[in-house]
């Protein structure tokens, strides 16, 4: 895992979802707690990882959504912000890295848009 994490609701469901900068695949012998992370479906490169917390009768539980989110933050990963870029009440995220920077917009319906570009960053 990269050295930055962010706590914040990406799917407006009033619990906290995380994202790890550059993280790899939690296997199923990883846990934080009580709270375990099972892995995703289908193998993925080394990136960063967003998690949706799917808090459920009193158990936390996260589910890798990184690919179904269409983040595909693969670059050197050093920290990440957040915060709604765009005003439109979706938590955005700005990803830092060794090299470019990435901008990734939340499109308020469980995906991203990699708007770097567009913003000139």
């Amino acid at each position: 895992m990269g050295s930055g994490a962010a706590v914040f609701d990406y799917d407006g469901d009033g619990d906290l979802d995380l994202y790890l900068v550059q993280g790899t695949m939690l296997g199923p012998d990883k846990t934080l707690g009580d709270a375990t992370f099972p892995p995703a479906a289908a193998q993925m490169p080394l990136m960063g990882r967003l998690y949706r917390n799917d808090l459920s009768d009193g158990e936390i539980r996260f589910v890798d959504v990184t690919q179904v989110s269409g983040l595909r933050a693969t670059g050197y990963g050093m920290g990440v912000a957040t915060g709604d870029i765009d005003n439109d009440g979706d938590v955005d995220l700005y990803i830092t890295n060794f090299g470019s920077n990435q901008l990734w917009v939340n499109n308020g319906d469980g995906t991203f848009s990699d708007r770097t570009v567009a913003a000139g960053v």
